[in-house]
């Protein structure tokens, strides 16, 4: 009977999941607030170390730090190496779905067993509002939590240094995950452990009424026993201190900018279940019917406490053997309760945003209920547990139908809003008006009230293309792993690309002036940037242009143009596309031009020149007998990467009087050639240095290609 039961038990875990993630995989699109942004960031990451990326370079850093918020997005970069960018994401929402139901049953297996049934509560709570935000990494941290404390409740009698190596390695990885969720757990980790020696020590000392040994030294034997306790408290010294010193981090740095909400707001989240709701109210009464089912396991369990009292009490049991009626009325479970009530505290008195952080009451919310679970003892019939198991699974799936009909809806807009053509060049620059989408589904026939599912759909349609996206809001903070650099802070740049969302076709007049409409949807408008055609007058009615890169003050080679490091391209023409730091050097030596001057730097930088379509061959100009600013002289390694193809590779030119020529050809195709110079960094080459170029049509005299507004 009882491996039947098992068997029922474990096929009924697997349908539940199964169903679960039938939504993740049977969609194409799985709406989010953030989690295209997540994808398209992560893609970056994966891609920032190849030079061909030069526009990804230019405007982004790698904020290469240890800090919470790391895992998802270390886990999309390694998927992305194998898996298309949406399969990754739903790897990543598979273990977030999956996780948090498993990680309960291994939790409550662990803690009470009796109440393993209540493990079907992850199924429901998988499905929260902070999951639709693209709440990856938190999600992931609640999982961890649940496993990592019911890894402790296991070993708690026996710890030995391997079970605190294992604690602690999840811990960290917790904290690597989310420092919400870390704090809640070192903060667990402390209390229970003191909570259950003081359970003992109460128990042993003043559990009956009657004893042949003295009140101290039973007080003292006890408190002895608990030595490991204070021992493991202690050993979570290294994990209190990355706890504060992360804290401190960010009350020095983004303190005092916090914001509550009202009562009113927290009392209606807290009892509308909103933890539970994302896209429509539909939901709310499945929530309150959530929290009417825990009003009453908690009502069934003081009424279970009640009973035993009262059945110890009448069978004069403890008359015989002096044990105090409170041993029946506490038990050790109690600590979860107390753990549910601290949580609550601070789910009513923490400010909803702060410390470059948000949605924080939201993220107590769900823990309120979940921490709560070992407290219940609702095991009055075995019937009751099977009554339960069947409401929670109702529950789950009157939850997951909801969804499914949403994403369903959603998915039709979803595939309008990114169904943009004409975005096919590799490293251009992107933005957007507005930087988060929102406002009306057309066919949900409402505007979804808590996530955005629109938020940042746009980042699909940068990755694999090497498009730099000036509206990337997780570029703007310092949890995630990028940053902006500092020129592209401000947005303040030119894109080549714009998407206007439809509530923002009113405010975008004058673009047009600058940007030509090449698609357009039932949700937005895809802009490029006009383009000036190459410019024959470099030319000179030639077959040959040349650049000599020089200090203002330097001397031009005969025929070649001047190229200076703060020359910027001009569409049309010539000139640098980065911004990256460049300085120029001139010799000091007797070298003839245009070996005598050129421009060095440590970042990648990018030079455009606009010519016609066609083959030509294009000789680079290298010398290193040339010092700094400061009369230093130091061997140079160049890399030249000419359309995406590498055509100059650890070129290492030695400190003297020896001038380099490096040659290659060339088939032109989008009337470009855009050459990225850049060194490794690496040992005693630290920059790059150019003394210029020429290039030489091999088709002959170059054809331009005449403007739409001058064609008869």
């Amino acid at each position: 009977m009882k491996a039947r039961q098992l068997s029922i038990g474990y096929i009924t875990v697997i349908v539940m999941l199964v169903l679960h993630l039938l939504p993740v995989w049977g969609f194409k699109y799985f709406p989010t607030q953030d989690g295209a942004s997540h994808i398209y960031n992560s893609y970056v990451v994966k891609e920032y170390h190849n030079h061909e990326n030069y526009r990804l370079r230019e405007v982004y850093e790698l904020n290469a730090t240890i800090f919470p918020n790391w895992t998802s997005h270390a886990l999309l970069v390694v998927l992305l190496y194998v898996f298309p960018p949406l399969v990754c994401e739903k790897i990543v929402l598979t273990l977030c779905i999956g996780l948090l139901p498993l990680s309960l049953f291994y939790f409550l297996n662990r803690v009470e067993k009796k109440n393993i049934v209540f493990g079907l509560l992850g199924f429901i709570c998988a499905y929260n509002y902070l999951l639709h935000m693209g709440f990856y990494n938190f999600v992931l941290s609640m999982s961890l939590f649940f496993f990592t404390m019911g890894y402790w409740w296991r070993v708690k009698d026996k710890l030995r240094l391997t079970n605190i190596i294992v604690i602690y390695v999840l811990s960290l990885v917790t904290y690597l995950t989310h420092y919400h969720s870390y704090a809640l757990l070192i903060m667990s980790l402390t209390f229970f452990p003191l909570f259950l020696s003081t359970y003992d020590v109460l128990h042993r000392v003043w559990s009956h009424k009657e004893t042949s040994q003295p009140l101290m030294h039973r007080l003292k034997v006890s408190i002895g026993m608990h030595k490991p306790t204070l021992t493991f408290i202690g050993s979570l010294i290294p994990a209190y201190f990355i706890l504060f010193s992360y804290y401190f981090y960010l009350s020095n740095n983004h303190g005092g900018n916090s914001n509550h909400k009202g009562f009113e707001w927290l009392n209606d989240y807290f009892f509308g279940m909103k933890s539970l709701v994302s896209f429509r109210d539909d939901h709310v009464l499945i929530g309150r019917v959530l929290l009417i089912f825990f009003a009453i396991a908690i009502v069934l369990t003081i009424t279970n406490r009640i009973w035993q009292c009262y059945k110890f009490h009448k069978s004069e049991a403890w008359k015989e053997t002096g044990e105090r009626l409170w041993t029946r009325a506490v038990s050790q479970m109690d600590g979860f309760l107390i753990m549910s009530v601290v949580i609550t505290v601070m789910f009513f008195i923490a400010p909803w945003s702060g410390y470059s952080g948000g949605w924080i009451n939201d993220r107590f919310h769900l823990y309120i209920f979940l921490i709560l679970i070992p407290f219940f003892a609702v095991n009055l019939h075995r019937h009751i547990n099977v009554a339960a198991g069947v409401i929670i699974i109702a529950l789950s799936l009157w939850h997951l139908g909801y969804n499914v009909h949403t994403y369903t809806l959603l998915n039709r807009d979803i595939a309008n809003a990114i169904s943009l053509e004409g975005m096919d060049e590799k490293d251009t620059i992107l933005t957007s008006e507005p930087g988060e989408w929102g406002g009306f589904s057309d066919s949900l026939g409402f505007e979804p009230k808590y996530v955005e599912p629109f938020g940042h759909l746009e980042c699909l349609l940068a990755v694999h293309k090497g498009i730099a996206y000036l509206d990337n809001y997780e570029a703007n903070t310092d949890h995630f792993p990028l940053r902006y650099k500092e020129a592209y802070k401000e947005k303040e740049h030119l894109a080549d690309f714009a998407i206007i969302w439809r509530t923002e076709y009113g405010d975008v007049s004058g673009l047009e002036e600058e940007y030509d409409l090449i698609d357009a949807n039932d949700y937005n408008r895809l802009y490029r940037r006009k383009r000036t055609p190459p410019d024959p007058q470099m030319w000179n009615g030639g077959t040959v242009v040349s650049f000599d890169m020089q200090p203002e003050e330097g001397q031009t080679a005969p025929g070649h143009i001047p190229v200076y490091v703060d020359t910027i391209y001009t569409d049309g023409k010539y000139g640098w596309l980065t911004v990256s730091a460049r300085e120029a050097s001139q010799s000091k030596f007797g070298v003839s031009q245009p070996y005598a001057d050129s421009i060095l730097g440590k970042e990648d930088a990018v030079f455009r020149v606009a010519l016609p379509n066609g083959t030509y061959e294009v000789i680079c100009y290298f010398s290193a007998n040339i010092v700094d600013e400061e009369d230093r002289s130091e061997p140079l390694e160049v890399n030249l990467i000419a359309n995406g193809q590498k055509q100059i590779q650890r070129l290492q030119i030695p400190v003297g009087n020896e001038t380099i020529d490096s040659r290659y050809t060339i088939t032109i195709t989008d009337e470009h050639l855009t050459q990225v110079v850049y060194t490794h960094v690496k040992g005693r080459y630290n920059r790059w240095g150019w003394s210029g170029f020429t290039i030489q049509s091999t088709d002959g005299e170059p054809r331009f290609r005449i403007p739409e507004k001058n064609k008869e």
